[in-house]
C-alpha cells in the first residue's frame, strides 16, 4: 500500500538551489552593459526610421546590427 504524501513533499531535497549556491550565476547589468544597450535601441529606432522613410539598405543593416548583434552582446557581456 501506498504511503500517503506528507505535506510539504512535493519538492524533493536538493532540486532548488538555494542563494549562496546562485550567487556566483546572477549577474546584475554594469554601466558597460547599459550604454551598449542604449546604443543598440538607438540603432534599431534609427533603423525603423529608415525603413519608414523608404530604404533598403540602411534599414535592414541597421535592424539585424541591432537585433542580432548588439542586443545579444549587450545582455552577454
Amino acid at each position: 500500500m501506498a504511503k500517503p504524501k506528507e505535506k510539504g513533499t512535493a519538492r524533493r531535497k536538493g532540486i532548488q538551489p538555494t542563494l549562496e549556491d546562485t550567487q556566483g550565476l546572477i549577474k546584475s547589468f554594469s554601466q558597460e552593459n547599459l550604454l551598449l544597450f542604449l546604443v543598440s535601441l538607438l540603432v534599431i529606432i534609427g533603423g525603423h526610421i529608415a525603413l519608414g522613410m523608404g530604404s533598403v539598405t540602411v534599414a535592414p543593416v541597421a535592424l539585424v546590427l541591432g537585433y542580432c548583434i548588439l542586443v545579444p552582446l549587450a545582455i552577454i557581456i
